[in-house]
């Protein structure tokens, strides 16, 4: 024999049908069903038993004497004694809840519990429901919706057919719950069965009908009845149960706390002259082939009850027996055992945020139009992708669940602070009736599984759209690309010299080339615009004979320079020359410069002085002209320690390099980031208190690095990124040291710009020039010299 048991746990009569039954010998015998009463009122009560905690529930507790009053000594001490009714309203033990369930039967098979349906049911209390029903020793268990069993009922009885909407009304602790369900047909082992679909929560309707109403009444009318000025001692007394309920209450004799006894005489039933009030039901119901209503309310309540939602539902209204829940849990049970369709349900709509491109919207993580069998468990279909962004070692993930008033906040701390970008995947799992979903998040490149704690989540303020709404902001800004312009000034003569026009034709065919008059030219910027922009361009005003005279002197450069690297004496001037070209200077000098990184501490037979290496860092800031260089300059820069970094070599060179170039800033990587803004923090803290005559380099650098937005969108914003708050906490720093007296030069120079940074860092720039403004607020520009 397969043992089932159907639970109707419900606080205010509680019952368990089961199919089998315990003969007086012992044996158990197999039967259609055997009806085990918990008791009206129901209680768990305190022993000093050892067993189970000493905690009974059931029958043996409601006519136990423990926590009855002071009158029963010290058994009778009120934390002995507990309602079930107020067990399911709070948070409650699974331990008192096991008891409650043992108090009706266990050892079964296959065993449901029914739920109300209502969306205060909580899932704490599925979760520990399901824990209880385990403790009681239950191999299969269910939860299932107190309007599911009822119409489980009715389809066994006959009274619902295939395709019928049903209206489903449920006495509860607070007045009523109102819940449609539609009626299918579905296969089940070459056969079919009739299976409800649950698509929406069970509306409660709150009135004094509900059984604490009910129950409240009842406490008034033994009130009134009593003999004794004490009434603590009513609130045990069975009358209670029985008025509410509608079953004849007979005489009682109570103990009070002084221990003397009173003989209770209660009324036959209570006075329903003044019947409580119910709303309009038909919109409820409205569609509905058929109306139930499950009460567990027997005689004049029981009538009074049906005729007030008859009457509200200004329809015929089907009263199903008051033990229809648990037989429904019985016939649920048989069918859990036989894998035959129970019911199907919906499940309550979580949603998340995700970011997209252009735009932050609500991801819904549960299909809206799916219902599942019972017991299934459902995944996302098609999960959430999120990313944490590279410098974080967590991220926080907003959630929204379908019956809470207010979104939350969840923080997944990953343990690890990752260097890029990391995808991630967040879904829901989750069954019907069985308590909180969980919220799955998983990253396959960090090869772990996080679960997010809805109930340790933050709960925010705000409403979802709200929330959305607040997300509903443009992409931060990225700083536009550096580029300095050309201009033919700088070409023409002035007063102050020949220009570039005159210095081309008078060296082109000289023996000795004055290459030091021709870079200092290319290097001056007349009007605020050098002879060739650091794109490599030429004006447009310049004639074809001059460009072929600088492609001429270009060749004869190159030809110093290979003699120098072979036997040296050449100087740098030639150099200087060709770098002040930018990316118009060949590839080949690209080469020659890093080459000489390498040689800086053994020796280099051009830049045999110290002030020389500025120009084989600078130079090669200008003029590397391709990705390849770009990253082999960065590889070798990165290969430094960041702190034996110079300001006028590395620091110049990286800002030269990510401020001018549209493929330098996707070279780095979220570590190389972290490490260029160690150098950016550094120096920003070692000008302070100083005359700033070494700063010049750093807030290029710094607004260099911010075009890594390039690669991440979202990377270097204050209030998302810890790395930008500590860059904001700097470039702060620093404008209020720019403030005292002694520093009113540099305070002018870089104030204006120091405060545009800052918009930068917060994602909202508003000077699309900020690096030209840069730029042309140091002293000499690029200062190779």
């Amino acid at each position: 024999m397969t043992k089932l048991c159907g639970y109707d746990l419900n606080g205010w009569w509680d019952r368990a049908a089961r199919n089998w039954v315990i003969r007086p010998d012992g044996e158990e015998k197999e039967v259609p069903s055997a009806i085990v009463e918990g008791g009206i009122f129901g209680v768990v009560v305190k022993t000093a038993a050892k067993s189970d905690n000493g905690l009974v529930g059931g029958a043996q507790a409601a006519i136990s004497p423990h926590g009855l009053g002071e009158g029963w000594g010290t058994i009778g001490v009120s934390e002995n004694r507990l309602r079930v009714s107020d067990l399911l309203a709070g948070n409650p033990s699974v331990e008192y809840l096991t008891a409650a369930l043992k108090g009706m039967s266990s050892l079964a098979g296959f065993g449901v519990a029914s739920l109300d349906d209502h969306a205060d049911t909580s899932e704490l209390i599925q979760e520990r429901l399901l824990s209880a029903l385990r403790k009681t020793k239950i191999s299969t268990s269910l939860l299932v919706w107190r309007s599911v069993l009822a119409t489980l009922f009715a389809i066994e009885v006959g009274t619902i057919s295939e395709g019928q909407t049903v209206g489903v009304i449920s006495h509860v602790a607070d007045g009523i719950t109102v819940q449609r369900l539609r009626i299918r047909r579905e296969r089940s082992h070459g056969d079919t069965v009739l299976a409800p679909e649950r698509k929406s929560v069970g509306k409660l309707i709150k009135s004094n009908w509900g059984y604490l109403g009910l129950a409240q009444r009842a406490k008034e009318a033994l009130v009134a009845a009593s003999s004794s000025d004490r009434t603590d001692h009513l609130n045990w007394a069975r009358a209670n149960g029985r008025l509410a309920l509608g079953l004849t209450a007979e005489n009682e004799v109570v103990r009070q706390s002084n221990g003397d006894w009173e003989v209770l005489r209660p009324p036959a039933s209570l006075d329903f002259a003044r019947n409580p009030t119910l709303p309009d039901l038909c919109a409820d119901i409205s569609g509905c082939d058929i109306v139930l209503l499950e009460t567990l309310s027997e005689g004049p309540v029981r009538a009074a009850f049906h005729s007030a939602v008859a009457k509200n539902t200004g329809r015929d209204v089907h009263i199903l027996v008051a033990g229809a829940v648990a037989e429904g849990a019985l016939y649920a049970a048989r069918r859990l055992s036989r894998r035959d369709p129970i019911y199907f349900d919906f499940l309550p709509q979580i949603s998340t945020i995700v970011q997209r491109r252009d735009a932050v919207e609500s991801f819904d993580l549960v299909d809206s139009e799916e219902t599942l069998p019972a017991g299934e468990v459902y995944r996302s279909p098609n999960p959430a992708r999120l990313a944490i962004q590279a410098g974080q070692d967590r991220f926080s993930i907003f959630l929204r669940k379908e019956t809470a008033e207010y979104p939350r906040k969840a923080e997944v701390n990953i343990g690890v602070r990752v260097d890029q970008t990391v995808p991630v995947e967040l879904w829901v799992e989750q069954s019907p009736a069985s308590g909180r979903a969980k919220i799955l998040v998983h990253s396959q490149k960090l090869g772990h599984h996080f679960q997010v704690d809805w109930d340790g989540a933050t709960e925010l303020d705000q409403n979802w759209d709200e929330l959305l709404e607040g997300f509903q902001k443009p992409a931060p800004t990225i700083p536009g690309r550096l580029v300095l312009a050309c201009g033919i000034d700088a070409w023409n003569d002035s007063p102050r010299g020949d220009g570039l026009f005159t210095l081309l034709q008078n060296n082109v065919d000289r023996a000795v080339v004055d290459w030091a008059a021709l870079a200092n030219r290319l290097s001056a910027r007349p009007g605020g615009r050098y002879a060739i922009s650091s794109d490599g361009a030429i004006p447009p005003e310049v004639d074809a004979t001059s460009v072929s005279r600088l492609d001429r002197l270009v060749d004869r450069a190159l030809d110093e320079v290979r003699r120098g690297l072979k036997e040296g004496g050449v100087g740098t001037q030639s150099l200087r020359f060709l770098t002040w070209q930018f990316r118009r200077c060949p590839a080949e000098v690209s080469s020659w410069l890093i080459e000489a990184w390498d040689r800086e501490v053994r020796g280099h037979p051009i830049f045999t002085q110290g002030p020389h290496w500025k120009l084989a860092y600078q130079g090669l800031g200008r003029v590397a002209g391709n990705q390849n260089f770009e990253l082999q300059a960065i590889h070798k820069l990165l290969g430094k320690k960041i702190d034996t970094w110079k300001w006028q070599k590395e620091t110049a060179t990286m800002a030269f390099l990510l401020s001018r170039s549209d493929t330098a800033p996707k070279l780095l990587t979220r570590t190389d980031v972290d490490r260029v803004a160690k150098r950016v923090l550094r120096e920003f803290e070692e000008n302070l208190r100083s005359t700033y005559t070494r700063f010049q380099y750093a807030p290029m650098l710094l607004v260099g690095l911010l075009r890594w937005r390039i690669v991440e969108p979202f990377a270097l914003v204050e209030g998302q990124d810890p790395l930008a708050d500590a860059l904001v906490r700097a470039v702060e720093k620093t404008i209020a040291d720019l403030g005292h007296r002694d520093r009113v030069r540099p305070l002018a120079k870089y104030g204006r710009i120091l405060q545009q940074v800052l918009e930068e860092l917060r994602g909202e720039g508003s000077n699309p020039e900020l690096l030209l403004d840069i730029y042309g607020g140091a002293d000499r520009g690029d200062a190779d010299e």
